[in-house]
């Protein structure tokens, strides 16, 4: 849309520019005229494409969101994939039906990103005006918005430049690796190779707003912790005598993955871990009495079936930490919103098993969603990566994990996005 602004007095006629629309010019008024370029979209500078696995908003969503995910051979490995996955899928989603039930029927992520996203955008088109104008889009892997509608969505919004930014701070070929391979996949099967300039936000798992936002939330919880012991008025003196049960543990809870992915070289624990120390050099929480940091312990959720996955299990943590007389503070350190893991297996299960083990509190820290300080770690990272002009976020990128063999099924086997993503 292109405005003038006539300030003068004119005759009234009407003129043409083979480029634009007819236009009338009233006399004696001081006129704004809209005029419409019939050949040209508006465009949108930056879009910013916000991936993630997603989960189903309603629960007839759930057999497909699980279908989708064990036939995903990059995320499990099955005989007769397709078969065995949907299989599997269509046994499992009775029962995860009634857990998305029990938080309200359907996952929040959706909501979530949508919310950061419009935040994003708004705070990125304030601090970047040569970027501008700024618009979110998600791409799902297993749940709506697909990739693949969400490609046609910003070309129908005549996109120029577009940043791939994973919602997962920590790398995994499950996770970030997945979501980028299903990304150039698509945009190949599409024709679409050369239709957006792009770039890639990989990992984040160290970015000091995402430490701090993190750092704030468990200071919130821990004065929640301080407050609800308060109320329950609990002895301070375990079973072993020991002066601790006024002082939690600090359970930081990632989503697990399988041993024969970690085993292959797969980043991701390294990453997670590496966010939990630099949590907690910046925590600064203190026990009063010996001024020691609080203790903490990094564990692993979400397992799903009877192969080894990464331990020790949140669960078994917390059992163990209640034999012993100790209280808790879970924090999810992998999850940047809300969904079926925190409401229903930290929230509910956990809750649960803590009670039923004799545990006497546990806190969780809250999921960062839409808080300022993560919206503006978000705005602080895109912006910064924008005025590098990097196609690759961070260097280690394009290193293959060691136990890779299959070259085309491993996003950073893909040396340039920008060209022509070629597998």
């Amino acid at each position: 849309m292109i405005s003038r602004k006539i300030i003068s007095t004119i005759n009234s006629k009407t003129f043409y520019n083979k480029s634009l629309s007819y236009c009338t010019v009233n006399n004696n008024k001081n006129t704004t005229i809209n005029i419409n370029n019939n050949n040209e979209k508006p465009k949108i500078k930056t879009g910013i494409l916000m991936l993630n696995l997603g989960g189903p908003s309603k629960l007839e969503e759930v057999e497909p969101f699980l279908t989708r995910l064990f036939t995903d051979k990059e995320i499990f490995k099955l005989p007769f994939q397709k078969y065995t996955g949907t299989l599997i899928a269509k046994r499992r989603s009775n029962a995860v039906m009634k857990l998305y039930e029990a938080i309200g029927g359907g996952s929040p992520i959706r909501k979530w990103t949508e919310k950061q996203g419009e935040l994003l955008s708004s705070m990125m088109d304030k601090i970047s005006p040569e970027t501008a104008p700024h618009k979110h889009y998600i791409g799902f892997r297993y749940s709506d918005p697909l990739i693949a509608d969400t490609l046609d969505q910003m070309e129908n919004d005549n996109v120029e430049r577009v940043v791939a930014f994973s919602q997962y701070p920590q790398y995994s070929c499950t996770t970030t690796g997945s979501s980028l391979n299903n990304l150039w996949k698509t945009l190949e099967e599409k024709q679409m190779q050369s239709k957006f300039k792009w770039s890639v936000i990989d990992r984040w798992q160290d970015h000091k707003g995402f430490i701090d936002a993190t750092i704030h939330k468990i200071k919130k919880a821990y004065n929640q912790f301080n407050s609800k012991l308060r109320e329950l008025d609990i002895d301070d003196v375990d079973a072993n005598n020991n002066n601790n049960n006024n002082k939690p543990v600090l359970v930081f809870s990632a989503h697990s993955l399988p041993m024969s992915t970690v085993e292959k070289g797969d980043p991701y624990p390294q990453e997670v871990a590496e966010t939990v120390c630099r949590v907690m050099d910046g925590l600064g929480i203190r026990d009063e009495e010996t001024g020691k940091p609080l203790e903490y312990i990094l564990a692993w959720q979400s397992k799903v079936g009877p192969l080894p996955w990464l331990s020790p299990k949140t669960s078994f943590v917390i059992e163990q930490l209640a034999k012993k007389g100790r209280n808790a503070i879970v924090i999810p350190i992998a999850f940047t919103s809300d969904h079926i893991e925190t409401l229903s297996e930290i929230d509910i299960e956990l809750q649960h098993l803590a009670k039923k083990c004799g545990m006497k509190l546990l806190v969780r820290s809250e999921s960062l969603n839409d808080d300022p300080l993560i919206i503006s770690a978000m705005a602080d990272l895109v912006n910064t990566h924008l005025k590098s002009n990097k196609t690759i976020h961070s260097n280690q990128y394009h290193l293959k994990c060691p136990g890779c063999k299959d070259d085309s099924t491993f996003c950073r086997t893909i040396s340039n996005p920008i060209q022509a993503l070629k597998l």
